[in-house]
Parts: structure tokens; sequence; C-alpha cells
């Protein structure tokens, strides 16, 4: 999805562009839960800047909903078949530890839930960072600071 926005700071390789939602679209971006002002008449988004735009300038900006859906669904989709697989174990081992099955089913349950957080969240930090944010892809009117 591509809109319009204006970049209000710059730190580093990102931006903070305020983006003005029209409202049928706002409801269907896949980026709202990254949007600040999501229930003002605009919100503010964290976005790469590759074209090095400064504060004033009016960009166009992408949003990669795609990939941005993929990611959800590989988050989700892991998340459920190691609770299911961490409940499994946890059941089967449960004579061994001693415990009842619900018992053993519980914990094998949290150690795996704990486990995969700790591994999603280092794969998504490492991996998905460079094409999951939206992206400033054309500097459409230059602002004040350039003097």
């Amino acid at each position: 999805m591509r809109d319009k926005g204006l970049v209000i700071n710059t730190k580093e390789d990102l931006a903070q562009v305020e983006v003005f939602c029209f409202i049928e679209s706002c409801h269907k971006c896949s980026a709202r839960s990254l949007c600040i002002g999501q229930d003002q008449s605009k919100g503010i988004l964290s976005v790469k800047n590759p074209l090095k735009a400064n504060p004033g300038d009016e960009v166009n900006i992408e949003i990669p909903d795609s990939k941005y859906n993929k990611a959800l669904i590989l988050l989700f989709s892991s998340l459920l078949l190691v609770s299911l697989l961490g409940m499994g174990v946890g059941y089967f081992l449960s004579p061994l530890l001693l415990l009842s099955t619900s018992a053993g089913s519980l914990l094998g349950l949290l150690f795996a839930l704990a486990a995969a957080a700790i591994i999603l969240f280092r794969y998504f930090q490492k991996n998905n960072k460079n094409y999951l944010y939206p992206v400033i892809i054309d500097i459409i009117k230059k602002g004040d600071s350039h003097g």
C-alpha cells in the first residue's frame, strides 16, 4: 500500500512521517498496529529513510502489506505449533518427572512458549527489520529545511 505523508523528524536511517489517514484505507492497513496516531485523523509512522528526506519534506511511503502479513502468519502459526508440541512433550514426560499429566502439560506449554518467544524475538529482530518497515520511496516536495 502506498500513501503520502510529511516528514516530522529524522534519526539515523529512520524518519517519523505524519501520514494522513483516509478512513477506508486506515482500517485495512496492515501497519495500523505500528501507527502512533491510531485514534486521530492522522498517524505517525517510523519509516526507513533511504532517500535521506528531511523534516518538512512531503514524501510517498510504501507499506509492505504482503510481507507484513506473511510475518504475522509465521509468528502465530509458530506459536500455535510450539504450544501444542510443548503440551504433548510435557504430557508424555510427566511420569518421568513425577508430575501429574496436567501439570506436566502445563509445564511443557510454558517452557515451550518461553523458548519460542526468545527465538522468534531474535529472528524477527535480526531478519525482518530490513523489509517489514514502511519505506520512503519518493520525495514529492522538498521542505524549507533544504535552504
